[in-house]
């Protein structure tokens, strides 16, 4: 009963938001509880120190909360969305580190002092019913100049050499890019860029990047660059030609996978057997196939061939793995 309350109280607060105000007929018709019970709701949000009013307009009592920002102020935000974005705090952990962090939590800051302590109250009580958490973020605290940098580069449109050290390479190397965005996905954040060595388009790992030196050298984003394209094809980073692949999951992970977003291409065609098979439009099969090895045996490529079969030589090389550390055990 505490939770239905607390969650009818927090939807009270959203509705009273309103600069205009709601009547108790139409808050019992959008809560859908007695004129009686809104009206005890409305005195306790009154007792916790909501700046609850109520207008007379032809007859008809309409019932509002004070906005606690300044009425000329350019920007404004009602009571309901103060508390939402502070609410939203625990989300933000994964940018920790970063110029944009420092930012947000010093607004998030100012929208906590703007809050009643009675809004604090609630909050807390909603946080006993709802969790954030965030893992396998990456903290930004050493990439604060490049990300300052790679900004005002992306802003005046100016080259950048960058020293950049790929996953599975030996030592950083230097690469001239024309910086597109900085882009947050799959837990990090990315530059997406044109290398002029590559004369492509690239993705790169913000915290492999060691320096970023802006030069004088004016750039002109490409005309057959489309943000949006390339990002419909990355799952989740790396896009491209997007490239077709079909992947069947036992009937066991079939319900996880259906009830589940993983890309905007996605197809699920459930099969008789209760398996369902998967179709995606992808740029990069390295992430995929990185994915795939989590699902083990519940996951299987059926197209394409290739593709199949490299995962196939992946699985040889797992069996062969563990077999040797077995026998280094039992000695």
């Amino acid at each position: 009963m505490r939770g239905e309350q607390l969650t009818r109280q927090w939807k009270l607060v959203s509705l009273l938001s309103g600069r205009v105000g709601r009547s108790l007929a139409q808050l019992s018709a959008e809560l859908g509880r007695a004129k009686r019970t809104i009206q005890r709701d409305i005195a306790v949000l009154e007792a916790a120190g909501f700046p609850v009013l109520s207008e007379s307009r032809d007859g008809t009592v309409y019932w509002r909360l004070l906005d606690p920002t300044h009425e000329a102020a350019e920007l404004s935000f009602t009571m309901a969305e103060l508390m939402a974005l502070y609410f939203s705090r625990d989300l933000l952990q994964v940018l920790h580190g970063s110029p944009m962090q420092e930012a947000l939590d010093s607004a998030l800051e100012k929208i906590g002092a703007r809050l009643p302590a009675s809004g604090h109250d609630l909050l807390r009580q909603l946080k006993q019913q709802t969790a954030v958490s965030v893992t396998g973020w990456k903290d930004y605290s050493q990439s604060s100049a490049i990300i300052h940098a790679l900004n005002r580069a992306i802003r005046h449109r100016l080259t950048v050499r960058i020293q950049h050290k790929p996953l599975k390479a030996p030592a950083a190397q230097t690469r001239a890019v024309d910086p597109y965005r900085l882009w947050y996905t799959g837990g990090g954040l990315y530059l997406v860029a044109h290398d002029h060595g590559k004369r492509a388009t690239r993705t790169f790992a913000v915290e492999r990047i060691s320096s970023a030196a802006i030069t004088n050298q004016r750039f002109t984003i490409r005309s057959d660059f489309d943000f949006e394209a390339f990002q419909r094809t990355a799952f989740p980073v790396h896009g491209g030609q997007p490239q077709p692949v079909r992947i069947r999951f036992s009937p066991e992970q079939a319900p996880y996978i259906m009830e589940r977003h993983w890309h905007d291409s996605q197809k699920l065609v459930p099969q008789e057997d209760g398996s369902v098979i998967l179709e995606l439009q992808v740029g990069s099969l390295w992430e995929v196939k990185r994915w795939l090895i989590g699902w083990g045996a519940d996951a299987e490529v059926v197209q394409p061939l290739y593709f199949r079969n490299e995962i196939e030589e992946t699985a040889k090389g797992l069996v062969a793995t563990y077999t040797r550390k077995g026998r280094i055990s039992n000695e």
